[in-house]
């Protein structure tokens, strides 16, 4: 019998199978400022200054320090201290504490859908495996600095379940202080967390389970807390930072491309296939007027707001699995100007909803087709797509073994941008073999000719004059 913990436990080995072979990949992108060089991360005696300073901070490098201003994550930082002193810089630690709390985020996702579910346990069941094994996870499991979103994930979503339980067995006190210190924690550890308090109050007003309104009274006192006290201290720590994805370009630019990218994500929640570790100019630009991009991302959005009205009395788990998705992009919606226009990881707490969405529909299309007496083709069409996305999770994993690998596949997934040969540049030079430097550089000038980023660091390696045979 699938009972709610044996159903969190197979979603917890689920997880655990596709992001385990991860241990053998090394340190890639941000993960070599985020632990390598930042020395004030290698002592624990440093984790009271963590809560005093911006996320990133103790980096030596300076480019990076301006570009995380506006970030404050000390608890992912703590965590970050607690890995070298175990770990020191061995890679395989890392990861292997990011494939654990990924595990453990997956566990709480099914006992949440089992809550949201009414205790059906083919809900709960078919979204924890979506979680488990959906490939738009993998960049938050393969890159070790995204314990950003590992914690903020596992903290939100124990958030929630918490509030589940509120909702089932009374707003006590003891429950309301985990509640809020389940919130604090996900603040802590990433922004896309300020998302959390808005799932919660959707849950509450569109399945309108008993007590509701009491539940959610006094859970917003203990939430309430937890924002403002992280606004706080985001006040107190913080500078706006002057870089960002769109600079000064007008609101209509930004507003247009946002849209455009809602075709995007809903690309990774479905076909989940080509994946970038940063979607840059080329590949999603700036949207000046109705491209067919912006309009089949104008057209996702008024379908899914569409379907919300229209299943939100007849079928309200549908109408909150699209409500959660949509309002757990906001954070990363340029709201709040950031650097990334769009992200794998981004998706990471929206799956919630994407989880509720595709277990409420699989499961009653199921049990639809056993009705009418569909048995075999049904149960093998959902392992199918399962096995499938299991599979392209496991073949994108060895993809961030190395900058080199990552970016290798970036530009074979993405032939319409330079950038991927322009990193493998600074990664050969780093590597010392310069030959293949300017190989990478020659391919970035062939696929954008005159890009002046190429050109610039082509000068630079011309100018360093190293001597025959250093490489």
């Amino acid at each position: 019998m699938l009972t709610r913990t044996r159903i969190a436990v197979l979603s917890a080995v689920a997880a655990l199978a596709v992001s385990l072979p991860a241990l053998r990949n090394g340190f890639a992108i941000d993960d070599t400022y985020v632990f390598v060089d930042q020395p004030m991360a290698h002592s624990l005696r440093n984790i009271p200054h963590f809560f005093a300073r911006g996320w990133g901070m103790g980096t030596t490098d300076v480019q990076e320090r301006a570009l995380n201003t506006r970030y404050y994550r000390p608890i992912p930082t703590t965590l970050g201290a607690l890995e070298y002193s175990a770990f020191g810089l061995h890679p395989a630690g890392y990861h292997l504490t990011s494939s654990l709390l990924y595990a453990a985020t997956a566990a709480l996702v099914a006992l949440l859908l089992w809550q949201l579910g009414g205790g059906v346990a083919l809900v709960s069941l078919l979204g924890g495996l979506v979680f488990a094994v959906h490939p738009a996870q993998s960049e938050a499991f393969c890159a070790a600095c995204y314990q950003t979103t590992l914690l903020a994930g596992f903290f939100g979503t124990l958030t929630l379940v918490l509030f589940g339980r509120a909702l089932e067995h009374g707003a006590r006190p003891a429950r309301l202080v985990s509640l809020g210190a389940s919130m604090l924690l996900a603040l802590l550890s990433k922004e896309e967390a300020f998302a959390i308090p808005l799932l919660v109050a959707a849950w509450a007003v569109l399945l309108r389970p008993a007590n509701w309104r009491r539940a959610l009274l006094l859970g917003a006192i203990p939430i309430g807390v937890a924002v403002l006290s992280v606004l706080a201290l985001r006040s107190a720590f913080l500078s706006p930072s002057k870089v960002t994805y769109f600079a000064d370009e007008p609101g209509r630019v930004v507003f247009l491309t946002m849209v455009r990218v809602a075709g995007l994500y809903l690309e990774l929640l479905v076909t989940p296939l080509r994946f970038c570790p940063f979607y840059d100019w080329f590949i999603i630009g700036y949207e000046t007027g109705l491209s067919r991009g912006v309009l089949t991302g104008a057209a996702i959005l008024v379908l899914a707001v569409g379907a919300f009205f229209l299943y939100r009395r007849r079928a309200p788990q549908i109408a909150l699995g699209i409500a959660w998705i949509l309002l757990a992009l906001l954070p990363v919606s340029q709201i709040a100007p950031i650097i990334v226009v769009a992200a794998e990881r981004f998706l990471y707490i929206p799956m919630l909803g994407w989880c509720l969405l595709m277990g409420w529909m699989l499961a009653r299309g199921l049990e639809r087709a056993r009705a009418a007496g569909w048995t075999k083709l049904p149960t093998v069409s959902v392992a199918l797509l399962f096995a499938a996305y299991a599979a392209r999770t496991v073949t994108r994993v060895p993809d961030w073994r190395s900058d080199e690998t990552l970016n290798l596949a970036t530009a074979r997934f993405f032939p319409e941008t330079p950038a991927p040969f322009l990193n493998l540049a600074t990664y050969y030079e780093r590597e010392k073999n310069l030959i293949r430097a300017l190989a990478a550089l020659d391919e970035a000038e062939r696929r954008v000719p005159g890009w002046k980023p190429a050109l610039v660091r082509r000068e630079h390696l011309h100018a360093m004059q190293i001597l025959p045979g250093q490489y």
